[in-house]
């Protein structure tokens, strides 16, 4: 009988990929690698929020207001297309090498960021950044979920979702005090000492894990380069369309329409593409030889699984509210309320408190016995309630009172919802689609959020060019959308009447993800389970039990 770990590099099969798992740990060394995987989680969750405060200061620094958006979009963007990408090339290269590589990608283009010059540089070079902020989200959860004791593995996952949901409320409030007190150069500089610690740590404690290949330019033929191509491209295709129609270009000129269907024609082929691997990998006499070996970007099969699939889908219309608050409501504040970056950020300490406790809470219930369903379900539930209740707070005026305790029920709600999808993940794949699924539950959160903040940007747009042309004259709302501290230069009524012109903006965004959260609901329905399996079940299914079940398999 052959070894089951075997590495198998002929033409003829796809490798294993058992030798790419971490076994669990005990002791320091386990606490030494949770904190490294903490830490690198903290930094690159905490780009995908920290500019938002510092927007309007970058874009009077460095001008193109109406640009300024895309500093928060193309981080997202590449954020969402290579994390499930990153699994994958774990799965062939290991897991050490691969987060080692993400940390420093991530840490040497935080360095190009804070040297830009223009808006477009910075764009490019978040973008860059966003690659390796990727690898360390993917490789965080994937490693989390392989080292973790299955006596801990709860409480731990609750930790690990409230670090994420701290990171991303903490960094408006980070980038507002940097903003204001320094430069908003030193976001981006902050990086530099918490990315070399987090390499330091997993070149001291991260056992040697190489995968089943070694990094050379045949085994690169392993990835499902089709499949990584199609899912960049149509993701690219996606944000393009939302975020510039509806402003400088119209939902019917070319490019938009064009967008769209490429986006669609892009996807479309990046399912009959994964289809058609995994097909080829169950035909021995198979003539292309090329399809398999190679290791699919994602696994179609486990679309076969209800539980699966309307996790996913939970997922993606989750991340719209989440994202779209995140980014907006700091803007929000600063341009309808006229606070500052710091007022702005400590503003929305109640969103931040609570998504951190509720998080943690959904961890800790889980721990004993998996009732992840239910408290996904009351998750999304308290965000429609607060979202509903958002949506009448006034378009003018200053800040209501009423809008903190609005901040608290969504906050629980964001927690609760962000822990319960990954024990969900967790627990409904076994080894071998471990790192995948942790991916691409991920990679969907985070481009429903990415789109979620193009459209919001759209909405607010097509408000401001629809109802700004009767209040400011040509040369007052060109300058107002360059850069938007020139409100303050208007006359008092001017200010006041721009002001609610934003504030109807911001409320349209709210309605626009308050659907959304009610179809989640509806998708939420679907990942009932009777009897769902708790973490001592799924102790089965970790890689230091895989040898035991192949080797079963294959008597």
């Amino acid at each position: 009988m052959a070894d089951p770990q075997e590495t198998e590099t002929n033409h003829g099969s796809p490798p294993r990929l058992e030798s790419a798992y971490l076994a669990p740990m005990r002791g320091w060394r386990l606490w030494v690698t949770i904190l490294a995987l903490f830490l690198g989680l903290l930094l690159s969750t905490l780009e995908t929020t920290i500019v938002t405060t510092a927007l309007v200061t970058i874009a009077s620094e460095l001008g193109s207001y109406d640009k300024s958006n895309w500093i928060v979009v193309s981080y997202l963007f590449s954020y969402t297309g290579f994390l499930i990408i990153y699994a994958r090339c774990s799965d062939i290269f290991g897991r050490k090498s691969t987060f080692l590589s993400a940390l420093v990608i991530f840490t040497v283009f935080s360095i190009a960021c804070g040297v830009a010059r223009t808006v477009d540089q910075l764009i490019v070079f978040r973008a860059l950044q966003g690659i390796g902020g990727a690898g360390i989200y993917s490789m965080a959860m994937a490693v989390m979920a392989e080292v973790t004791p299955v006596d801990v593995i709860g409480p731990v996952t609750g930790l690990m979702s409230s670090i994420f949901a701290l990171s991303s409320i903490l960094g408006p409030i980070i980038g507002g005090v940097l903003t204001s007190r320094t430069s908003w150069r030193w976001v981006f500089y902050l990086n530099i000492p918490g990315g070399g610690l987090a390499i330091g740590l997993v070149l001291w404690v991260f056992p040697r894990n190489e995968g089943p290949l070694p990094i050379s330019i045949s085994s690169l033929n392993r990835l499902d380069w089709p499949g990584i191509v199609l899912s960049l491209a149509g993701s690219i295709f996606i944000i393009l369309a939302l975020e510039e129609g509806g402003g400088d270009y119209g939902w019917n000129s070319g490019l938009i329409i064009a967008s769209f269907a490429l986006c669609g024609i892009c996807w479309i082929a990046f399912m009959i593409w994964e289809v058609f691997l995994g097909f080829a990998a169950h035909k021995k006499h198979l003539r292309v030889s090329f399809a398999r070996v190679m290791l699919p970007v994602f696994p179609v099969w486990l679309l076969r699984r209800r539980i699966v699939t309307a996790s996913l889908l939970s997922a993606f219309l989750a991340g719209f509210p989440f994202m779209v608050l995140i980014v907006y409501l700091p803007q929000r504040f600063q341009i309808q309320d006229g606070l500052t970056p710091v007022a702005s950020g400590i503003r929305m300490l109640p969103l931040l408190l609570l998504s951190a406790f509720g998080a943690g809470l959904g961890g800790v219930v889980n721990s004993r016995k998996n009732i992840s369903f239910y408290t996904l379900l009351g998750g999304v539930s308290l965000q429609l309630l607060g979202l509903g209740l958002m949506t009448t707070l006034p378009t003018a005026g200053g800040v209501s009172p009423a809008q903190y305790g609005y901040q608290v029920i969504l906050g629980l709600g964001f927690g609760l919802t962000l822990t319960s999808l990954v024990i969900i993940s967790r627990l409904e794949v076994d080894a071998s689609d471990l790192a995948i699924m942790m991916g691409a539950v991920t990679q969907v959160r985070v481009l429903g959020g990415t789109v979620g903040v193009s459209i919001g940007q759209t909405l607010l747009t097509r408000c401001l060019r629809r109802e700004l042309p009767g209040i400011l004259s040509p040369d007052e709302m060109s300058a107002l959308l360059l850069n938007v501290a020139s409100m303050h230069e208007l006359s008092p009524a001017k200010q006041a009447a721009a002001g609610a012109v934003y504030g109807h903006g911001f409320n349209q965004q709210i309605q626009l993800v308050l659907y959304l959260t009610g179809a989640c609901w509806l998708c939420v329905l679907g990942t009932f389970k009777r009897r769902p399996v708790d973490f001592k079940e799924a102790d089965r299914m970790q890689p230091h039990n895989r040898d035991l079940n192949h080797a079963q398999e294959a008597g």
